[in-house]
């Protein structure tokens, strides 16, 4: 089988499965001592997190659409980001400017705010932020776009992140 030059039935050397060996050992090895918390974070998230997006100017069927226990997914992503355990509806308001360079809050009528608590797992990453679902990086103020089974909400707002205490 291992002829005089030292190679198995002619072709490949001892020393070639050694060294393969060797560089899959090392490779192994960097990527558990270089990556193990980051994949763990994706594999085992280990913090519950209360999310609550915010959707403005929307009608009344999308925001009667939503309901306590729908599970809300970004609109790009496969793994849920959250599901929703408390719904908060107002009018929506926004700044009506006069022509004498005031001001006012008026409710827009027909159109609705709606903040959407959702329970989250994930983990924080030090100095760097939230993340859930592994790589999905999630910060107050940064845009989102809400979908589940019955509902679609394009542009949401993430109002407020915060770890929540088992």
């Amino acid at each position: 089988m291992i002829d005089n030059s030292g190679r198995i039935k002619g072709k490949i050397s001892i020393i070639d499965i050694v060294l393969v060996l060797a560089v899959v050992a090392f490779a192994l090895i960097f990527v558990r001592n270089y990556f193990s918390d980051h994949i763990q974070g994706i594999i085992n998230p280990d913090t519950r997190f209360e999310v609550v997006v915010q959707g403005t100017e929307l009608r009344h069927f999308i925001v009667n659409s939503v309901s306590v226990g729908d599970v809300m997914f970004r609109n790009h992503e496969t793994h849920p980001l959250g599901t929703v355990t408390n719904i908060e509806i107002v009018p929506w308001q926004d700044f009506l400017h006069r022509s004498d360079g005031t001001a006012t809050l008026v409710d827009h009528e027909g159109r609705y705010t709606i903040r959407i608590t959702l329970d989250a797992m994930g983990t924080i990453r030090e100095n760097v932020g939230y993340f859930i679902n592994g790589n999905d990086h999630v910060a107050p103020g940064s845009e989102v776009s809400l979908l589940s089974n019955r509902v679609f909400i394009p542009d949401g707002r993430i109002y407020s992140i915060r770890e929540v205490v088992r």
